[in-house]
């Protein structure tokens, strides 16, 4: 089937497959004898038998530095292999192998590690020609083995300070992501808090009623599924089967009429019944069990209604229009569903970030909490600890099983993650929008204008940047990988820095920058020097479906193969090179096709993984602009790609979400995420003969990549590959297990030492007509061989490969993680593969088909890949391991070491947690002795007249105002300290019978006490549901801030000092000296505006420190002196000090003198009252702005005459001994 994107893609007639016909095909065959011709000479009396050998192909797998270091010792070893020796053969007798076997390959497919290798290769044959390359690849005193050995750390070549440059590079690009993230969270939050910004401004919703729902997204969600999935449901149950399915429908039955009519009667009634009973005032009550009735009965009935119009009007017979009913009704139902889901999400945002910020804004200061985030830190770190060694046992045993659930693993720990990141973004918008105390120019601006500010700073980020569509390149880490590929490898080929004589004679510093490393993918054509076709192929990603034809749920993703003359997508498409096409320098496609830490990672993709390597800033891939005519898209898709291509990628790479072709922009990486050996490019093209260098990291020898190679060329390609067993290879050709290559089994490489041990394999290709020596034609299967070199240790290696492989268990398959090689560890790959490529010569190589003559083979019996598996499951323990296996010694002292470690972290923490229980038995015994104290103490007290030891007083105040309601006690002492308060406050409030005789002490002592006794302050200077502003003072408040914002327009801009935006933060903890400060107030106010009609007003002062105790208590004093008995004026409570004993969370902080008022009678008391604020609250000539006066929130229970007076937390400078106003 001919997709959409070929179709868009191919010129008309023009077949895309590099197979026999195409024009790919033709250019490439045409290309290779030319390459042929260049290496023999013309003088070469073998160039006509020589044209004619088959087509070889040389494979470098995926691997990172890995593979690339043993794919150069492979090629330097067939460097070496010349035909007629060491001293060459004359011009009239040269072979393609003449300067070295690597003459011989048409073909160079590369992947990942091997792209470092390959395009090295590739720029030395460019700018030297095959023959010279070949000799400075072949000396082992050249300075191109000098350069390559020296920057084996090619991440960092000048140790250190290359590390600080990756460092700050990777901090940019972290910083980069997270500014981008921070942009986005602010147009989520601005949504999540859309419906509490409407009530903080317009307090249009009750709180009492609508308190049980913590937020109004539970209640639009609800109320949306109500509204529409009962309906969808019914629709589905009425559209039911008739008898004869293709009739035309009948209409609806009797028995749906009634029911319909009886839906919409119901839902009339209850409809009617509920708005006489009062009882349908969704502002009131919020969504109740008689609206959420209301609102299912008419889904019920309008979904009814709709299904038997949609069945009788349709003209599709009645099965049919059934079917398509149906199938409507189920996708609009998920839709719905999600919608609902997505919704309640939002809820659950708003109300975990609020929780927080709550949390975060009455917590200052608290260092119980401190104490208990250290013990659950502590213990989370032990439990991960603990598990670390039994994790990996698993996952060393389970194989398979591990691969299954560290994904899942992965996933949740990144949603997890993600969760965290999102709520701290909107604690932090939810704090700028509704916190009172911000930043100090912002704390008389209402909510919604703070809202306001935010939305235009991200619709101006927005409008400036989101059409850069290179932000995401020039963001990840790929230039950096890039440069470094290219001046560690490509540079090689560089004139410039004279690598290609005995001694360098130009710039031989890695870190500079040289015009002319690196080169333009459509200038790179090394073939036309005598060197292979360098075919680098990616990965274009692609998780969701679309039109192309390309998408594969298991595979999410296609092969991109990239050469000067195009990209090939897929098994058949190629789009040919065009001048206007993006395709950038063979640095890019090298260091694309190693971008193997990627958000997008092909048939590796996962959610959780994309999330993790997306904000741990590690993004290698690359996005490039589609080099194809688009696929048509929908005008939304269309424009969104056309103006906001930067979020969109950005997105797209955090979610795990790509459209592969289908897309102007598309996404590439790591080609190993579709194939990692390289060799599907060249079985496409059907070679004769590949040699495929497999550095893999594969300890177990399963031969992952192999088995998915077997696999996608069987798909894609028709092919099927076959392995030799030893004794069918050993019957068919000679092998050499002192001096050369011996074909094994896949099973006998896991434990093979003996040998330098091969991989021999059949390729059969795609059945095919074909024309036979008789001229019939008659169908029949191309054969190729597939000859795969992988790393394994036999006893003939250097001394320093097996020494080195006796301290490093993993060589020769350590973890591709390990980018920094040191010179044993360089040398070891490299001469490993060097002793693989020596080995290889043209003489053994002539005896397998298709290397000098089409492949022919006569295998009987074909090995199987899972037998090396079943091999390392259970080894021949009769055969003796060598001596350069590493011992179990080490491991034992790894085991003992952890344990112990573990037994450190396990005895840390029980001290800890001991200490932590010590304190809390001390804080319940001294918490029983003072209820005991004072249950003693008030027993016959005369109530009338309670004369009473000062200490017995402070005793019982301290019980009713700070202790009472603590955890700290007991079950039956907090009931007992209720009763005690009770009686308080019910004795203590009766006329005085005797008062001439009873002493003013002991009269301020029962007025006190009953004061403390009968309220305890639950107001908060952040409350979801009420602002604590009315929706009239907000407006007078926004109309104050246009006024200074005019001003500023006129004058210039506010005289704002840095000191008053950003205010030092309240001290934490209480210090043992507190200092004396003295409150200063006009001398003489008038409070005759807080006389009542009946009692007296009561003021309850409260405080969040002891710094402020002084001067609260000296306020207080001229209250009284002020007042006299028009207001009672409470103890002093230190609420944050009270809320800590209580173990509840401290009311978040008035960042200025706040009077809250229970009676809104009660206002022009509080103003009068105001006026005797002075230091360190209200300097002189400061205006009445800097005392509020708030109502007390709805959802609190009110008292009349009550005023809470809250007074900010104050700090002493340490240089005047001046208070001056703070924040806590």
């Amino acid at each position: 089937m001919i997709s959409s994107l070929q179709s868009s893609l191919e010129h008309p007639g023009q077949a895309v497959h590099p197979g026999a016909g195409s024009p790919l095909q033709a250019a490439e065959k045409e290309a290779l004898q030319a390459r042929r011709l260049q290496v023999l000479g013309k003088a070469s009396v073998h160039a006509e038998a020589e044209l004619k050998l088959p087509r070889v192909g040389l494979a470098l797998s995926g691997g990172g530095v890995r593979s690339a270091t043993f794919a150069l010792g492979l090629m330097r070893g067939l460097a070496q292999n010349r035909h007629g020796g060491p001293g060459g053969v004359t011009a009239d007798q040269r072979r393609l192998d003449a300067d070295g076997l690597l003459g011989r390959f048409d073909y160079l497919s590369t992947v990942s590690g091997g792209g470092y290798i390959g395009g090295m290769f590739g720029r030395l044959v460019s700018s030297f020609g095959i023959a010279r390359a070949q000799s400075l690849m072949a000396d082992a005193s050249s300075p191109v083995l000098e350069w390559l050995r020296r920057n084996g750390r090619y991440l960092s070549t000048s140790g250190s300070r290359d590390w600080g440059t990756a460092v700050v590079t990777y901090l940019r690009a972290v910083l980069a992501i997270h500014a981008e993230f921070m942009v986005a969270c602010m147009l989520v939050g601005l949504i999540v808090v859309a419906p509490h910004l409407l009530q903080h401004s317009t307090q249009l919703l009750d709180p009492k009623g609508w308190a049980f729902w913590q937020t109004p997204w539970w209640v639009l969600a609800l109320a949306g599924w109500l509204l529409t999935a009962p309906g969808l449901i019914s629709g589905y149950w009425a559209a039911r089967d008739t008898a004869n399915p293709g009739a035309k429908s009948a209409g609806p039955s009797v028995g749906d009429v009634l029911f319909l009519l009886g839906c919409a009667l119901g839902t009339w009634g209850l409809v009617r019944w509920s708005i006489a009973a009062q009882l349908l005032d969704p502002c009131h009550d919020g969504l109740t069990a008689t609206s959420a009735a209301v609102l299912a009965l008419l889904s019920i009935t309008v979904g009814q209604s709709l299904a038997q119009g949609w069945l009788f009007f349709s003209g599709d017979p009645h099965a049919l229009a059934v079917a398509r009913l149906r199938n409507a009704l189920t996708r609009a139902l998920r839709m719905v569903t999600l919608g609902a889901c997505a919704v309640a999400g939002l809820g659950a945002l708003d109300v975990l970030s609020w929780w927080l910020l709550e949390e975060l804004q009455s917590q200052a200061g608290n260092d119980n909490y401190l104490w208990r985030g250290v013990g659950f830190g502590g213990l989370v770190a032990l439990g991960l600890r603990t598990m670390v060694q039994p994790l990996q046992q698993m996952a060393a045993e389970a194989g398979g099983r591990a691969r299954e659930w560290l994904p899942r693993l992965i996933n949740v720990g990144s949603l997890a993650g993600l969760l965290a990141l999102v709520l701290g973004w909107l604690v932090l918008l939810q704090w700028f929008v509704f916190a009172p105390d911000t930043f100090a120019p912002l704390i008389n601006t209402p909510s919604w204008m703070r809202a306001a500010l935010v939305a235009l700073v991200w619709f101006t980020w927005v409008a400036l940047t989101a059409g850069n569509a290179q932000m995401p390149n020039t963001s990840s880490l790929h230039s950096f990988y890039r440069a470094r590929l290219t001046r560690a490898y490509l540079a090689v080929g560089n004139p410039r820095r004279g690598l290609d004589g005995d001694v360098p004679t130009g710039n031989a510093d890695v870190t500079a920058v040289e015009d002319g490393d690196d080169m333009g993918l459509r200038h790179y054509q090394p073939e036309l020097r005598g060197g292979p076709i360098h075919l680098v192929n990616t990965c274009l990603n692609q998780t969701r479906d679309d039109l192309s034809g390309l998408y594969n749920a298991d595979r999410k993703g296609a092969a991109v193969t990239a050469t000067w003359r195009g990209l090939e997508v897929g098994p058949s498409c190629f789009i040919p090179m065009k001048p206007e096409h993006d395709v950038g320098t063979l640095g890019r496609w090298v260091a694309v096709s190693g971008a193997a830490a990627s958000p997008g990672a092909g048939a590796y993709t996962t959610r959780g993984l994309a999330l993790l390597l997306y904000f741990l800033g590690v993004r290698l891939g690359h996005w490039i602009r589609s080099p194809g005519a688009l696929v048509p898209l929908r005008w939304l898709s269309h424009l969104s790609w056309r103006f906001l291509p930067k979020p969109l990628m950005l997105a797209s790479e955090a979610s795990a979400v790509y459209f592969g072709g289908d897309r102007p922009w598309w996404y590439l990486s790591d080609g190993g995420h579709f194939e990692n050996t390289g060799v599907y490019a060249l079985v496409k093209r059907e070679l004769d003969f590949v040699i495929l260098s497999d550095a893999s990291c594969d300890p177990r020898y399963e031969f992952g990549d192999v088995e998915n190679l077997v696999r996608k060329a069987r798909i894609d390609f028709g092919a099927e590959i076959d392995f030799y067993s030893r004794e069918e290879a050993s019957r068919l050709f000679t092998s050499d297990c002192e001096g050369g290559l011996t074909v094994l089994s896949p099973e006998d490489v896991t434990n093979n030492h003996s040998c330098r041990g091969v991989l021999l394999a059949r390729i059969r290709y795609r059945e095919r007509l074909v024309k036979g020596d008789d001229g019939q034609t008659v169908l029949k299967r191309p054969e190729g061989t597939l000859l795969v070199v992988k790393p394994n240790l036999h006893n003939a290696l250097d001394v320093d490969v097996l020494a080195y492989a006796q301290k490093h268990e993993d060589f020769p398959h350590e973890s591709t993680g390990d980018q920094s090689f040191d010179e044993a560890q360089w040398e070891s790959y490299h001469r490993l593969g060097e002793d693989f490529g020596l080995a290889m010569h043209e003489t053994w190589l002539a005896q397998l088909p298709g290397w000098r003559s089409p492949a022919h083979h006569g295998i009987r019996v074909a090995a199987r890949l899972n037998d090396a598996k079943e091999a390392k499951d259970a080894p021949d323990k009769a055969q003796a391991a060598p001596w350069w296996r590493r011992t179990a010694r080490a491991t034992a002292i790894g085991a003992t070491l952890g344990l112990g470690a573990s037994g450190t972290l396990i005895l840390s923490a029980w001290q800890t947690i001991e200490q932590v229980q010590r304190k809390e038995t001390e804080s319940r015994t001294e918490a029983s002795k003072l209820f005991a104290e004072v249950s003693k103490g008030l027993q016959g007290m005369d109530a009338n007249c309670p004369k009473m030891p000062e200490y017995l007083y402070v005793q019982t105040k301290t019980l009713l105002q700070v202790m009472r309601g603590s955890p700290l006690l007991s079950l039956l002492e907090r009931e007992g300290v209720d009763l005690v308060a009770a009686r308080i406050a019910t004795d203590f409030a009766k006329p005085l019978a005797t008062e001439a005789e009873c002493p003013a002490t002991a009269l301020r002592m029962r007025s006190e006490l009953q004061l403390v006794s009968s309220f305890q302050p639950a107001s908060s200077a952040l409350s979801y549901w009420d602002s604590g502003n009315s929706p009239g003072g907000q407006a007078l408040a926004a109309e104050a801030v246009w006024q200074q914002l005019k001003n500023w327009s006129a004058k210039g801009p506010l005289t704002t000092t840095t000191a008053q935006v950003f205010r030092e933060p309240a001290p934490v903890g209480m210090p043992k000296d507190v200092p004396v400060v003295v409150a200063t107030a006009p001398a003489s106010v008038s409070l005759e505006a807080c006389r009542r009609p009946q009692g007296n007003t009561i003021l309850y002062v409260q405080v969040y420190d002891e710094f402020s105790r002084a001067p609260a208590t000296a306020l207080r004093q001229t209250l009284q002196a002020q007042a006299g008995e028009l207001v009672q004026v409470a103890p002093i409570e230190n609420v944050t000090l009270s809320a800590q004993v209580r173990q509840q969370r401290r009311p978040a902080p008035w960042p200025q003198p706040t009077f809250v008022l229970h009676d809104p009678g009660s206002r022009a008391c509080a103003k009068a009252m105001a006026g005797l604020l002075g230091l360190p609250w209200v300097g002189p000539g400061e205006s009445a702005d800097k005392v509020w006066v708030r109502d007390l929130p709805k959802s609190l229970n009110r008292r009349p005459g009550v005023i809470e007076l809250w007074l900010p937390p104050i700090l002493q400078q340490t240089s005047s001994n001046k208070p001056v106003a703070g924040r806590a």
